[in-house]
């Protein structure tokens, strides 16, 4: 009799593994070829394996848990990996201090220049100290010295800032620098102080449904003082919005542990920046956060419920100023998040940040703009037009390696390019380390090699009699890595279940990009570029794209790769008022098109499905 098998779901790493029942939570990382830090080799006398079990079943908690955690780490389901045994299929949630090695983030992009203009201005104030004969209280004293210097009048202050100036006042000699919001404009107030020439520093973060990506900035110079991504934890939750958004609406703890995750993971972020930029939380006096609709209700603690059912309506879509520490946020103690506005449906607030930041909206040509995520977002304009037209689609997690079989986000040992020859099959890993997975780039290129070396037909189907194909009891597979070149002893394949979530993730795109350039009246011979933003769309391989119908070949198209513009877009809305009034005039003049109302759409989504036949013309590109 065969012994039962469970799955484990390691996420935010998106790998998932069959495993004996019984094995422990290490070794089934082990045979996932995901390098948990175990300095002791799994005897349990270091304490790095910690993960947290988000659901299933594992063994008792042991002696050397409790040695390594509190009771009140194990009662909220953290575990040492070495001392647990899988009893069932299991969801980890696997802190980024528990890997030997981090996943790859995209954080970069294109760059822009601008004029800065910062909604808080540092000045540099030297107040005289109190005296017997000049009793004005600390606050009074600083504010007519701005006042004096700057022409600030009626500079407002809550008590929170209060409580930081008049011990740091006299740490300082009555020497400061006062962080002040609206000094260029009306109704100034003070959002924090700091030591003589500490300079305000800004966070702008692009929350993504899989990724986030932050970046630290002088909010005088522009100068970006640091950047990092990681893993959105909301993921434990669910993979796409939709399914995170039912489990926020379920109950109110659902939506409060949805918000809580992602202010703790922006915390950590934004202290994680400020160390590496050598600056205090304090000195962080204003924030810029994009995210997509779902992810913006979610950040903010808005109901959800109707935004998971058709019409799929937001509960405000307006730009809002929140202080940072009603979102969890330890900054300067009165510091504020401006969070832009949404479009409508799923488009959202990274969306119109992705738009200022490619200057779609001032296109003097035929441009589509599309954002490849998890929740993929595309825009259409057209020059002299006085209104951009947007549109979502569900393109799933398949991109980031969530359901294929030997899928995974992209951290080393992730095949991320794929070449098919005569002689074989030819692979490239991130790090350049033995396969252990696929992550989406990878997974794209295999689709397209297998459609050239005629191993699959147009409807997807793999080819049963071809070389590398063999069935199993699923259907047909393609071996892209024997058991003995892995890094973990096990084959890396291509199933055809693979195959069919890639196609109704790029039939979803390309529906959605054909139906705006129907909706527009904008012949495909018309359009003269394609920009591809995000994370996923930086390293992927346009000519596979194109080959497997993911994007739509448009004769006179340019395609342009351009990074996260969502991040850097986010960055200018933080650094320039003019661009935050900016992408309050973008989402204005956006329209909004429900792609599942649109006469026909079930019969395009079903012929987007299927591959076209490969190209022999490379595209233009930038």
């Amino acid at each position: 009799m065969t012994a039962p098998t469970h799955q484990v779901d390691f996420e935010p790493i998106g790998k998932r593994v069959d495993v004996p029942a019984g094995v422990t939570l290490l070794e089934a990382a082990r045979q996932a070829g995901i390098g948990l830090a175990s300095v002791c080799g799994g005897e349990g006398t270091c304490g790095r394996c910690r993960v947290a079990v988000m659901a299933g079943q594992v063994s008792p908690p042991v002696d050397a848990d409790r040695r390594f955690l509190s009771q009140l780490e194990l009662n909220a389901g953290q575990r040492l990996a070495c001392r647990a045994h899988v009893q069932s299929d299991v969801k980890l949630h696997v802190p980024k201090a528990s890997l030997v090695t981090d996943q790859r983030l995209q954080v970069g992009g294109l760059t822009r220049q601008l004029a800065v203009e910062a909604a808080v201005r540092a000045c540099a104030v030297e107040v005289p100290a109190p005296t017997l004969r000049d009793l004005r209280s600390d606050l009074d004293r600083v504010t007519e010295a701005l006042d004096t210097a700057f022409g600030l009048r009626r500079v407002a202050a809550e008590p929170a800032i209060v409580r930081q100036l008049s011990p740091l006042a006299r740490q300082t000699d009555w020497h400061l620098t006062a962080y002040v919001r609206g000094a260029r404009g009306r109704d100034p107030e003070l959002v924090g102080f700091a030591a003589p020439g500490r300079r305000a520093a800004g966070l702008a973060v692009d929350l993504g449904t899989t990724k986030i990506a932050g970046y630290l900035v002088d909010l005088e110079s522009g100068e970006e003082l640091a950047a990092a991504g990681l893993m959105n934890p909301q993921i434990g939750y669910g993979e796409d919005v939709i399914s995170r958004l039912v489990h926020a609406s379920r109950s109110p703890e659902g939506a409060r542990e949805l918000a809580r995750v992602v202010h703790e993971a922006l915390d950590n972020l934004a202290g994680t920046l400020a160390e590496q930029a050598g600056v205090a939380r304090e000195q962080i006096a204003e924030a810029c956060i994009v995210g997509n609709t779902a992810m913006h209700h979610l950040l903010l603690g808005l109901p959800t419920r109707q935004l998971a059912v058709a019409p799929f309506v937001a509960s405000a879509s307006a730009a809002v100023d929140v202080k940072a520490r009603d979102l969890g946020l330890n900054l300067a103690p009165g510091a504020y998040v401006h969070v832009p506005p949404c479009v409508g449906g799923f488009v959202g607030a990274d969306h119109v940040a992705m738009v200022l930041a490619s200057d779609l909206d001032r296109a003097d040509r035929v441009a589509v703009g599309v954002d490849i995520g998890t929740n993929t977002e595309i825009v259409l304009c057209k020059p002299g037009a006085n209104y951009l037209t947007s549109a979502s689609c569900a393109s799933g997690p398949a991109f980031e390696g969530a359901h294929i079989r030997d899928g995974m986000r992209a951290a080393t040992g992730a095949i991320e390019a794929v070449r098919i020859t005569a002689g074989g099959v030819q692979l490239k890993t991130i790090g350049d380390a033995p396969a252990v997975g696929i992550c989406g780039s990878g997974i794209v290129d295999a689709l397209a090699e297998l459609r050239r070396a005629g191993l699959m037909n147009e409807r997807g189907r793999l080819d049963r009699g071809a070389p590398g194909v063999r069935p199993n009891e699923h259907g047909p597979e393609f071996v892209l890595a024997p058991a003995s070149q892995t890094g973990t002893g096990r084959e890396v394949v291509v199933t055809q279940g693979d195959v069919n979530e890639i196609q109704l993730a790029k039939g979803a795109i390309q529906t959605g990009i054909g139906i705006l350039l129907e909706a527009t009246e904008t012949p495909p011979e018309a359009v003269d570029e394609v920009i591809i933003a995000g994370a996923f769309g930086s390293y992927l391989n346009l000519d596979s794209a194109l080959d497997i119908g993911l994007l739509p070949r448009l004769p006179r198209a340019r395609y342009s790769q351009v990074g996260n513009a969502a991040g850097v877009g986010a960055k200018a809305i933080l650094l320039s008022l003019k661009e935050r009034s900016r992408a309050q005039h973008i989402a204005r003049r956006t329209g909004y098109i429900e792609l599942t109302t649109f006469p026909g759409f079930q019969r395009r989504f079903a012929f987007s499905m299927l591959f076209p036949a490969p190209a022999v013309a490379t595209p233009a590109r930038d």
